[in-house]
């Protein structure tokens, strides 16, 4: 009992660990930069990573109105202000559909990661997906090459054994125009 007990327990603590690390924020703007809506989204996988599954989304509207005539049917489409969501990523290509089994008056997102700041929230209805705004989930900025061969130095263990390390930063330095090589 107190085994199974103990996997449950674990199984929760993996099970929110996996949700807050794909737990993302994100903003819909219009195209003129004017704020839509806010949310967060829980995606089934790492944004940019591959993967595909169910999504839980929540958004809040703002009382901005957006010039674009089909704002108004997808932000009616996200009134409830939660719900799931078909989220999948392949080869850096995203897409949610934000009512997944509908076949009209859908709101969905397409988004190329590598190459866009923002995906394209649609408006799909029976006559086809009509942009109306953009959709963003803020990324980290990232690291060049400089930066990564830093953090990658400052991480290695060169040495094999604690008495190697040990005599490597107890040795005395003799001078010199370098310091003494530590790997």
């Amino acid at each position: 009992m107190k085994t199974i007990l103990t996997a449950l327990i674990l199984s929760l603590v993996s099970a929110t660990t996996y949700a807050a690390e794909n737990a993302y924020d994100f903003t819909v703007t219009s195209k003129d930069g004017e704020t839509l809506g806010s949310g967060k989204i829980h995606l089934p996988f790492k944004l940019g990573a591959d993967g595909k599954g169910t999504a839980d989304w929540q958004f809040s509207p703002t009382q901005s109105t957006s010039t674009n005539k089909y704002w108004t049917s997808a932000k009616a489409r996200l009134a409830a202000g939660k719900g799931k969501a078909n989220a999948e990523c392949k080869n850096a290509w995203f897409t949610l559909d934000f009512n997944p089994g509908w076949a009209d008056n859908n709101t969905t997102v397409s988004w190329a990661l590598d190459k866009d700041e923002s995906g394209t929230f649609y408006f799909a209805d029976f006559s086809g997906g009509h942009p109306c705004a953009l959709f963003r989930i803020p990324r980290p900025a990232q690291r060049d090459t400089a930066t990564n061969d830093i953090i990658s130095f400052l991480v290695k263990r060169p040495y094999a054994t604690r008495s190697a390390r040990r005599r490597a930063w107890t040795t005395p330095w003799t001078g010199g125009s370098t310091a003494p090589s530590r790997g």
